[in-house]
């Protein structure tokens, strides 16, 4: 007795030392789920192979009813139909992850060729799966729940975009670390948590009351459990056998009585079978029956054992959330079957959530007595067993017993032995719980924690592919892009400096021309003036006035001219600037991003139709001179006057030279004989034989001729005199003014003006092109470096993963 006593301590010792070490690798799987959900989140939306998942799916659901083992299944349940069959499927893992033993799942995990990297597996036979860890559908518990679809082809798994895909995933993380806590919460307790479930009216108080050989849970033939009731040993409470009522159970402490209803023995049936949600579970406080602590469950002094009736499956939705959630925070699954009804949809929902974590389940099938083909049920019932849970089934002996819980309590009321089944049931539940506790309490967090690392070494196997590919992806379209983006940059300086020579020529031509042709306008205004008829000297005041509007006249058509020439050479700018605009144009036809992005600046500066409507608007502005006052012409001529000066010219240079003529005709004789010395001489003698005063009265007669034709001619040449006069004079005043200067860079900024508005579109279009493509290569670019953190991070994560996963499998090495 000394040496079991010893023995016992050293598995104490052992287990706790597991239960520590597996307490820390639980701890840094959730410290590795957080670090995911926070990368997955702010950095790379973790990549799911939706559409592999989905062909894996159609490949099963084309294989036929006979793959993986599940039409035995169907088949064999008469309440299962269609629809829920495919709701079922849609649960049930593959056949490879359920069947695994620990240390199977280890190998599979940890195997790897001779470069070090994981070992390919796809059951599937893929190629595209070749180095990855496992096949899609293995995934268990980080695969995401998408029932909507399972084509790859649908619209549903289309529209998930990856945004949709990582908060599904960051919410399955978070799912996943609530989960690890309450296994963390589970590994730390010394206690050992039984969970007696099943289906409507299958015998689960009737089983507990069996278990702890007393009648203290009610039952009936009718379905009368309606909350948790935890049975415990009254060495727990002092000895003291009580059921207390607990309406919040988070809030319960035994020794503090606010926490809970101390409820009557007599009143227990009524609160069980009719509770109104005033109180969430009862906690019963009892003494088990059995003789000797080797026996009983509850009083066995090796660990406190807690047994759990709970409501059936089906009794109501609400209820039955709160079972599925409640086993995540038990140690042991007993689950009781009817062995009328065998496994209903619900009871094989709950085993394949359960199965999750929990490579055993113990199974009790109830009312056995009650069959009459006892052979064929437990071949059905195996059979089924066998799909939901294959290590439960590889341990039937121990795991799966036909009993009738009722005919136990009855034996117990008579005194009379047990039954061979049912003690052989009890002495296997007491050994699952108490003496294979690594089994029981630790292998089922262990079993989580290897699924989630599993999936992580799959899921980060399946990132650094897609982050690879992504990178390659990515140095393509920038090896593709790079020649577009030097030629875009290259035509952009050739067409910046073509639009702005195009500019600067028009403006240049302009200026030359008006400047040319107007300052000869202004030279040759006298020749203008002598197309005007001359009336007579009667009529000179008009004629002055005829002369003058007709030079004004002529300054405005030949300024109109110059206007006409400034609108033909920004009609070829133009033309010229949309040619180089349909280069551009063409340089960015595949470009149809590009153009989106130039909407609103095409909206501003206008494109080659609204051009035109601008141009043709500058070529109203700038005709519109033709017919404006003299002062858009000239402001000195705005205000000129007809001035007396106009008809007087006393600049006798001109009047000389005809004087000169006339004595030059009169004395041709003289003058042609003999030289000028000889003349004069002749003309000194002459005057004195004549006598002083003859030849004083010869010369004033001769300068009196002189005076009157000089005069004769002023009055002959008034026409000219006023031609002369007033071109000098309007010449004059255009020059003081600036008048060829003034036009000249009034039609040059009219020009450039016209003009400009094309260049900025052609530039700023470009601009806009060059900044287009170089914002695509730097989004190329840091979608790059993203996707390379990725690949290293999730390089690292794998290997991360798969230490953790030796470590956890470690925990079990020397059991």
């Amino acid at each position: 007795m000394s040496a079991t006593r010893e023995e016992q301590e050293i598995q104490q010792r052992i287990f706790a030392d597991k239960c520590r070490r597996l307490h820390t690798h639980l701890l840094n799987t959730k410290t590795l789920l957080k670090d995911i959900g926070e990368y997955n989140r702010s950095k790379w939306p973790v990549h799911y192979p939706l559409a592999r998942i989905a062909r894996a799916h159609e490949a099963q659901t084309a294989a036929g009813p006979t793959a993986g083992g599940s039409s035995g299944l169907r088949r064999s349940n008469s309440m299962l139909n269609s629809s829920d069959a495919t709701l079922v499927n849609s649960l049930m893992p593959t056949p490879l992850r359920r069947s695994m033993t620990t240390d199977d799942m280890s190998e599979y995990a940890t195997g790897s060729n001779s470069s070090g990297q994981t070992a390919a597996t796809n059951g599937s036979g893929d190629p595209d799966a070749a180095g990855r860890l496992l096949d899609p559908s293995d995934l268990s518990v980080l695969k995401l729940d998408l029932r909507l679809s399972y084509h790859a082809d649908s619209d549903v798994m289309g529209s998930l975009e990856e945004s949709s895909i990582a908060r599904l995933f960051d919410e399955r993380l978070t799912q996943c670390e609530v989960h690890i806590d309450k296994l963390i919460a589970r590994v730390t307790d010394k206690s050992s948590k039984i969970l007696v479930t099943g289906d409507l009216n299958a015998g689960k108080s009737t089983l507990v009351n069996a278990l702890i050989r007393h009648d203290i849970l009610p039952f009936d033939q009718q379905p009368c459990t309606m909350l948790f009731c935890e049975v415990v040993d009254a060495s727990q409470n002092d000895g003291i056998e009580e059921i207390h009522a607990i309406p919040d159970i988070q809030q319960y402490n035994r020794l503090n009585p606010l926490t809970y209803a101390v409820v009557k023995m007599s009143d227990l049936e009524d609160i069980v079978m009719e509770n109104d949600e005033q109180y969430q579970q009862l906690k019963i406080y009892t003494k088990d029956s059995h003789g000797a602590q080797n026996q009983s469950l509850l009083h066995n002094g090796v660990v406190d054992v807690a047994l759990i009736d709970s409501p059936g499956l089906n009794r109501d939705s609400l209820k039955t959330t709160q079972l599925f959630a409640r086993q995540e925070e038990i140690d042991v699954v007993v689950f009781v079957v009817n062995a009328e009804n065998h496994f209903t949809l619900s009871g094989q929902d709950f085993l394949l959530n359960a199965g999750n974590e929990k490579a055993h389940i113990f199974i009790v099938v109830n009312r056995f007595d009650a069959i009459r083909r006892k052979d064929r049920c437990e071949r059905m019932i195996l059979d089924q067993i066998r799909d939901l849970s294959p290590l439960t089934y590889a341990e039937r002996d121990e795991l799966v017993h036909f009993v009738s819980a009722h005919e136990q309590l009855a034996a117990d009321r008579e005194g009379t032995d047990s039954s061979e089944a049912f003690s052989r049931m009890e002495k296997s539940l007491r050994s699952f719980t108490l003496e294979q506790r690594f089994k029981s309490k630790l292998a089922p967090a262990q079993r989580y924690a290897m699924n989630v690392l599993f999936d992580m070494q799959y899921l980060a196997a399946e990132n650094v592919a897609a982050a690879t590919k992504r990178i390659q992806e990515i140095n393509s379209l920038l090896r593709e892009g790079m020649p577009k983006y030097e030629i875009l940059l290259q035509e952009r300086k050739e067409s910046s400096q073509q639009s702005e020579s195009i500019l600067d020529g028009s403006c240049e031509e302009v200026r030359r021309h008006t400047t040319t042709h107007l300052t000869n306008t202004t030279i040759h205004l006298q020749d203008i003036a002598e197309k005007v008829a001359y009336p007579g000297i009667l009529s000179l005041w008009s004629y002055a006035e005829n002369v003058l509007l007709t030079m004004v006249s002529h300054l405005e058509h030949e300024v109109s001219e110059c206007d006409r020439f400034a609108c033909f050479t920004i009609h070829q700018a133009r033309d010229e600037l949309a040619r180089l605009d349909e280069q551009r144009r063409a340089l960015d036809s595949d470009s149809t991003a590009t153009e989106q992005q130039n909407q609103h600046m095409l909206s501003a500066v206008p494109a080659k139709d609204e051009g035109i409507a601008l141009l043709d608007g500058s070529m109203t502005s700038v005709t519109a001179s033709q017919i404006a006052s003299i002062g858009s012409i000239s402001n000195a001529l705005d205000t000129i006057q007809l001035e007396l000066s106009d008809f007087v010219d006393l600049d006798f240079s001109h009047n000389w030279g005809a004087l000169t003529s006339i004595s030059a005709s009169a004395s041709l004789t003289l003058l042609a004989s003999k030289s000028m010395a000889g003349n004069v001489v002749t003309l000194l003698r002459l005057s004195s034989t004549m006598g002083t005063a003859t030849a004083r009265r010869a010369m004033v007669a001769a300068a009196a001729l002189i005076g009157i034709g000089s005069v004769f001619y002023m009055v002959s040449d008034m026409d000219a005199t006023v031609r002369r006069k007033l071109s000098s004079r309007v010449s004059l005043m255009l020059r003081d003014e600036g008048f060829v200067q003034r036009h000249a860079d009034r039609l040059t900024t009219e020009t450039s003006r016209a003009v400009r508005p094309f260049v900025w579109h052609l530039q700023h279009t470009f601009q806009r092109m060059v900044e287009a493509e170089e914002h695509k290569r730097a989004d190329h670019l840091r979608r790059r470096h993203v996707a390379q953190d990725a690949q290293i991070y999730f390089d690292e994560l794998r290997l991360k993963a798969q230490e953790l996963s030796n470590a956890i499998r470690s925990v079990s090495s020397n059991e």
